[in-house]
């Protein structure tokens, strides 16, 4: 009995050892949780101008709820660094700011043009940051004006931002999202660098920070996802817009839905075609010492409307229009090439390819990768399937010419 006793006890003494306990609790009321994040250059000083949106637990919920307060609060700070920033914020915050919630980085277009380098190792050391946030450049605007813009039906505008985002992504693929982890993969590419999307504010943007901007049925200002930010060596150098962003998106293989507008007898702009399946792949090879990129593009899709007579039980008018909808992709992704080019920064991952292909060459090559990207022949090929009619085989048109 005094063994079994004993042997209890030094049972319990052992799981003393691993239990922890609470000794790095933290009470809700003493920590404000940070959604969204912005990084601009400070006025005047070689400083950074760290923006945090904050939630105001009261106002988010729906049982306490007030509508005295805007759901969220935007806390402006400025260091050397953005950890510097960060801990001044206990300036003026009356709570602990917890940043392993921010599922929003929005870095000013004024500081993304001066580099992003620096500012990388910070998210990628910093032990409550998340590498799966998604990353935005605020176009022709600072980022802290982007944070202060509050949004209808979401009442946190990060989970605004964030919804906009995926929605544009599965809907229309003019741009994509884009995580930290990679961004800090493609900033390490040689001779290029990473695409990131773009934020702007659509209106009246001084107004947008006010809650009767969005107690009207259109709103003062709205915050929309455009276009891609190319890079190169950690800097932004351009930007990519509308249909070539698109194009970036078939390339990198992120298209995930789209809606690709073709010509119709007649009518210049009269069909649209919803993509659904887009898959490429890319394919190397040097001949004297010129590389040469080819790009196989396999697209499958349906059509969404017609505005002229065409018999969609005939495959002869079918493959017409898949010919005419493979020409009008090739053109976008030619045009998003030749952006890239102009910019001599290879956002595509053209000299990866050539890495795992062609390692040998690539060795001579990839210290001046980013000339010989802009020279570099890229071939396209694109085949497409349009795999459904819709819900209706005979178009409305063509049933009432016959």
């Amino acid at each position: 009995m005094k063994r079994t006793v004993f042997s209890l006890f030094c049972l319990l003494c052992v799981c003393t050892v691993f239990l922890t306990g609470c000794w790095d609790q933290r009470e809700l009321n003493k920590i404000a949780l940070v959604m969204a994040l912005g990084l601009d250059k400070a006025k005047g000083k070689e400083e950074y101008r760290v923006s945090y949106q904050v939630v105001n637990p009261t106002e988010i919920s729906g049982k306490t709820g007030t509508g005295r307060t805007t759901p969220v609060t935007v806390y402006s700070n400025s260091g050397s660094t953005i950890f510097e920033a960060l801990r001044n914020a206990a300036e003026v915050t009356p709570r602990q700011l917890m940043i392993s919630h921010i599922n929003i980085i929005v870095i000013g277009e004024e500081l993304a043009k001066e580099g992003v380098h620096g500012m990388l190792d910070f998210f990628e050391r910093d032990d409550e940051g998340r590498l799966t946030s998604n990353l935005l450049i605020a176009k022709n605007t600072e980022a802290e004006e982007v944070l202060k813009t509050l949004t209808p039906i979401e009442r946190v505008p990060a989970i605004a931002i964030e919804g906009k985002l995926e929605t544009m992504v599965k809907k229309l693929s003019k741009g994509y999202s884009v995580e930290m982890d990679e961004v800090i993969r493609g900033a390490l590419r040689k001779g290029g660098g990473p695409v990131i999307s773009g934020v702007e504010l659509i209106g009246n943007t001084k107004s947008g920070s006010k809650a009767s901007g969005i107690k009207i049925t259109t709103p003062a200002a709205v915050i929309r996802i455009s276009g891609l930010a190319m890079f190169k060596q950690g800097k932004l150098v351009g930007w990519l817009n509308g249909e070539t962003a698109r194009g970036t998106a078939v390339i990198n293989n992120k298209l995930r839905g789209s809606a690709v507008t073709i010509g119709c007898k007649q009518k210049k702009r009269g069909l649209s075609i919803e993509v659904r399946r887009s898959k490429t792949k890319i394919r190397t090879s040097v001949r004297n010492h010129i590389p040469t990129i080819h790009l196989f593009i396999k697209q499958e899709g349906s059509i969404g409307q017609i505005f002229c007579a065409i018999d969609l039980k005939k495959s002869k008018e079918i493959r017409k229009l898949e010919k005419k909808w493979a020409q009008e992709m090739k053109k976008e992704v030619q045009e998003a090439i030749a952006q890239a080019q102009k910019k001599q920064t290879d956002v595509f991952g053209f000299g990866e390819a050539l890495e795992r292909t062609n390692k040998r060459e690539w060795i001579k090559m990839e210290n001046d990768w980013g000339n010989l990207f802009a020279k570099s022949k890229v071939e396209v090929h694109v085949e497409t399937r349009i795999r459904r009619p819709g819900m209706r085989s005979i178009p409305y048109l063509f049933s009432e010419t016959k």
